[in-house]
């Protein structure tokens, strides 16, 4: 469950302490991986993601979105979900064609390659590199009790070029080290270790028309299974036509 609003102004004093990697002129890239643990094709894409996570001489916020249609080939990916295999459907629309794959790599919601393609996806990185984020935000995320986190998502700027567009921003709250002894199907006998998994992503209403200065809020309440060591929450801005992300961030979380 998530609740949502948004205010004018500062920041509520309460999340000052959190540790946030606000997007500059440039942006960090977002990368999304659909994937599903019942594909044995989606472990080399999946360790691929972590690696991109980790890199240090471009900023990349990784998230990987477990679809849920494999399930019934023998295995049933615990990180699934309706939900992500419906996100992957939208890009294929916006993509010109209905085809859905994994593993299945979508770089600022614009282009599409097959997620262990290091090759073909670094030259996916290099096009994205060299565009600007036409927007500006930043996100603070603290747990308030062991089942309870608060974030704080600001619009800090939005150029001129998006005034006229219908925008979205979304909250995902994101869990790594992730492991799973596979029992069936394509990857049985396999124990798979999954980073960046989507665990919740959740519409922020209200900020999107803002042209600066504006801050939303959410609150979600945290499962018993997630470990509050290994979670992180990213927020970012998307055209809601197009799917192109316009501005990113992401923030670790503080007590």
């Amino acid at each position: 469950m998530a609740a949502a609003g948004v205010v004018s102004g500062h920041r509520p004093a309460a999340c000052e302490t959190g540790t946030s990697k606000a997007s500059s002129s440039q942006g960090p890239i977002v990368v999304e991986l659909f994937t599903s643990q019942g594909c044995s094709s989606c472990p080399p894409a999946d360790r691929f993601l972590t690696e991109l996570a980790a890199r240090e001489d471009i900023e990349i916020i990784a998230l990987s979105f477990h679809v849920d249609y494999w399930n019934y080939i023998g295995w049933t990916d615990p990180f699934s979900s309706a939900a992500w295999s419906d996100r992957q459907r939208r890009y294929a629309r916006s993509f010109g064609g209905n085809r859905v794959y994994t593993p299945q790599m979508v770089v600022n919601g614009r282009w599409e390659g097959v997620g262990s393609d290091r090759r073909a996806i670094a030259r996916l990185l290099e096009r994205a590199s060299a565009e600007p984020h036409a927007a500006e935000m930043s996100v603070v995320a603290e747990l308030v009790s062991d089942d309870r986190l608060r974030v704080v998502v600001k619009m800090n700027r939005i150029d001129s070029v998006l005034r006229a567009s219908r925008l979205t921003t979304w909250v995902a709250v994101v869990e790594s080290g992730l492991t799973t002894p596979v029992g069936r199907g394509e990857n049985a006998s396999k124990t798979l270790r999954n980073d960046r998994v989507v665990r919740r992503l959740e519409r922020l209403s209200g900020l999107e028309p803002m042209q600066g200065g504006a801050t939303g809020f959410l609150e979600f309440v945290l499962e018993d299974g997630w470990r509050r060591d290994q979670l992180s929450v990213v927020a970012f801005l998307q055209e809601a036509d197009s799917l192109r992300v316009r501005a990113a961030a992401e923030s670790v979380l503080a007590r």
